[in-house]
């Protein structure tokens, strides 16, 4: 009976789009066995392009999934439709949800991870000094997953609209100004599956340079090389460990108004030899970075060179903002091949000079009003593209030309790229985007974890905040040591904070680097940036995860544990990782902490040193320290540790390792990986190594076992010394180590330490 239903709407379907002038308004393609993308066309639709390149993966034509449709509305497997939706000239589907579904993603949002209930816009905004609820943020992904098991890829770039069950509690609309109308519908059994899929679909990110899992040197901003002399050697001095430096807008000026698109350095007082200075840091291996913008003002030395790679007015003359912040001035269309030549080129101008990567600011862009346009006929379009149209994927396109620039002119060069904003698929082109301008305040920290969450969860896997709060403030210390803490554990750890001091003497001042800060939060915040280091090896491993697998950083408990009711609820831990849940401390003069640890597993507190607790699980009160915040590690863990930190992460070898091993019941698995952390190919030629530790435990025995794929790299150690630590309320006796034929007996079973220079080893331990 159903099929002959579906066999008549088809037919009926059929009819009304030859009435309209139409074959079929709907098509759908198959992508694998578990996506299928469908395309609606509405009838005198005019502006239906697709400008994305966030969807990488090829068709597969064989149907797994199949349609039906009739008239405005695609049904799906026989089991549920979505429906093409107008909405005040926005146009797109609507979906119907059950009662107690679940909506994850869209991109940056300080609201729930759980986003029904809520209407947002797709439009990548700026918002200085935001908090807690903070919904229209820098950066939009129009992917969804909800708790049903399938996944929502909007691929549509232009300025949007989402209501989750806001407007019309049991339907979900997603609508668009512009563009293709278009969705593809990506089945899993689990989060895990879903999100594996869309990076399938939109590509992983690449493995980035080691060095930007450290440390940062970072404010706004450092006014002259004599600051950064002073700051560094103030770090220096107290062995606080740093790999970069980041230089805000005062490289091109001297005021924060009037000299954005200058684009080179233009005070030879306070910058007398950027060459010579950015060498004498290289030497002490700290890297360089400097901040640009898309934005070219009327005052700067650039403008008159930039006029032809403009965005331009309704008559195609260079438009010019009026009501900017920074100044009088035009956009650069980055759309336009000639305009990113221009632009790489005063980028290439500093990288010839040293500098390593780059900080894009305001690339919404901040200022992108609506009589604004660009032109895109290098994509193949003869018509000028209205602002809102290409919006949301600006950032993208700014991020992709510094990627294929130094993909052409640098290739062995892993980018680092800090942009605030960008599209789907932007993970490809190595963007390392924060979360804007968040205010320096509890409920600025606090936002920051739905947002970090629901961009892991959308598939940006290097989302980060400006460690310690940017905006406004009175320098409240325990909020900044609070902020390192949770950051420690996050894809990028970056102290950052407005101190402009004498430049503008009504904005708050609050250095950002753990060494200016007063004792004894000055100590605590160098014990953080320790820990961070010591933890490269593990850090590390998750980007390789990240890279070839598609796994996130850092995720919300839900990732991991979907059956669980009560890890669907927790929003303020989440997971480093696989191993280690993180229970930051978000509320002043916290002495306590509620958590909850998932009752599949039992999990090891431990404190910042390492040293664990008696294995819990379930919900709990722990009593909290100023110096330390709630960690906690599921047994069959291993977590290795680098016992020598040094200055800086060139300073990372593993050839002494201490590896935290933590009891389990059940067998349990790690692979450790390592190479160069600099060659961006290292992986496509082979040139890395995979060490995998096993855990093997049976009745008052505990076998571990460690093996190597002897991959080859030019840092590799020729040895390493692996200590093992180990995490259990057993005790152990005997043993013995068996390398090859050879077998010999562990003396220390408390000071357990082993050489391992590739070949396969076993420890045996008996009680």
């Amino acid at each position: 009976m159903l099929k002959n239903v579906l066999l008549l709407f088809t037919l009926i379907n059929l009819v009304c789009s030859l009435m309209i002038g139409q074959q079929s308004a709907w098509q759908s393609t198959q992508y694998s066995d578990h996506i299928i993308k469908l395309t609606y066309q509405p009838a005198n639709y005019t502006t239906q392009e697709n400008i994305s390149d966030a969807v990488i993966l090829k068709p597969k034509f064989k149907k797994k999934i199949q349609t039906q449709f009739v008239s405005t509305s695609a049904i799906i497997n026989n089991e549920w439709s979505i429906d093409y939706v107008e909405k005040n000239d926005y146009k797109g589907f609507s979906i119907k949800l059950k009662s107690n579904e679940a909506i994850y993603g869209g991109g940056e949002r300080a609201l729930p991870l759980n986003r029904r209930g809520y209407a947002f816009n797709l439009h990548n905004n700026p918002w200085y000094g935001y908090g807690e609820g903070a919904d229209n943020l820098n950066f939009s992904v129009p992917f969804f997953t909800s708790s049903m098991g399938y996944g929502l890829f909007f691929d549509n770039p232009s300025s949007g609209k989402v209501d989750i069950g806001r407007g019309q509690a049991e339907f979900m609309d997603v609508t668009f100004s512009s563009g293709q109308i278009n969705v593809y519908i990506i089945y899993g059994k689990s989060p895990k599956d879903i999100l594996k899929r869309y990076h399938d679909l939109t590509g992983t990110q690449g493995l980035p340079p080691r060095w930007v899992l450290g440390n940062f040197m970072s404010r706004f901003g450092y006014t002259s090389e004599k600051q950064i002399d002073e700051v560094a050697s103030a770090m220096q001095k107290e062995k606080i460990p740093f790999d970069a430096m980041i230089i805000d807008l005062f490289w091109f000026g001297d005021s924060i108004k009037g000299t954005m698109g200058n684009l080179e350095w233009v005070n030879k007082t306070k910058w007398p030899d950027p060459a010579a200075m950015i060498s004498k840091y290289k030497k002490q291996n700290i890297k360089t970075l400097l901040i640009t913008e898309p934005f070219i003002l009327q005052s700067s030395t650039q403008y008159e060179a930039s006029l032809p790679f403009l965005a331009v007015d309704k008559d195609r003359k260079p438009y010019v903002l009026q009501d900017f912040y920074f100044g009088k001035g035009g956009l650069v269309d980055i759309y336009k091949h000639d305009a990113q030549d221009w632009f790489w080129s005063k980028h290439d101008q500093q990288n010839k000079i040293g500098v390593a990567a780059w900080w894009g600011d305001l690339g919404e862009p901040e200022k992108h009003p609506s009589d604004l346009f660009h032109d895109l006929k290098d994509m193949g379009h003869q018509r000028l593209f209205g602002s809102h149209e290409v919006h949301n994927i600006y950032g993208h396109f700014w991020t992709k030309m510094l990627y294929k620039n130094y993909e052409k002119y640098y290739p062995d060069t892993r980018l680092f790229s800090l942009n605030r904003s960008g599209f789907a698929g932007s993970q490809r082109y190595s963007i390392f985007p924060w979360s804007g301008d968040v205010s320096r305040s509890w409920g600025g920290m606090r936002a920051q974890l739905p947002i970090m969450l629901g961009m892991s969860m959308s598939g940006i896997p290097y989302i980060h905040s400006d460690a310690g709060g940017f905006a406004g403030g009175e320098g409240d210390y325990e909020l900044y040591v609070r902020w390192l803490q949770m950051c420690a554990f996050t894809p990028i750890f970056r102290p950052h904070g407005s101190a402009l001091y004498e430049v503008d003497k009504s904005s708050p001042s609050f250095p950002s680097e753990p060494a200016l800060v007063p004792s004894p939060f000055k100590e605590m915040a160098a014990d953080v940036v320790r820990l961070r280091y010591s933890m490269l090896a593990y850090n590390y491993t998750l980007s390789y995860l990240q890279a070839v697998k598609g796994k996130p950083l850092v995720a919300p408990l839900y990732y991991y544990f979907p059956d669980d009711s009560k890890s669907l609820k927790i929003e303020d831990q989440y997971l480093w990782g696989e191993n280690i849940i993180v229970a930051p401390i978000l509320q002043k003069s916290a002495t306590e902490r509620k958590v909850y640890l998932p009752e599949q597993n039992l999990w090891y507190p431990i404190d910042f040193d390492f040293k664990s607790g008696i294995p819990m699980k379930g919900e709990t009160t722990v009593q909290t320290k100023m110096n330390e915040l709630p960690l906690f590690i599921k047994e069959g863990s291993f977590i290795p540790l680098i016992v020598k930190i040094g200055k800086t992460s060139e300073d990372f070898r593993t050839d002494t390792l201490t590896l935290h091993y933590f009891f389990s019941d059940q067998s349990s698995t790690y692979t450790l990986f390592d190479d160069d952390g600099l060659d961006k190919n290292s992986i496509a030629k082979g040139k890395y190594e995979l060490i995998t530790f096993q855990a093997k435990p049976t009745a008052g025995k505990l076998r571990f076992d460690v093996s190597s794929n002897k991959g080859q790299f030019s840092t590799k150690p020729k040895s390493r010394f692996i200590k093992l630590k180990i995490h259990s309320d057993k005790s152990y006796k005997s043993g013995k180590i068996i390398m090859g034929k050879i077998s010999q007996k562990i003396m220390n079973i408390s000071e357990l330490g082993f050489d391992f220079n590739g070949q396969s080893v076993s420890l045996k331990l008996s009680n």
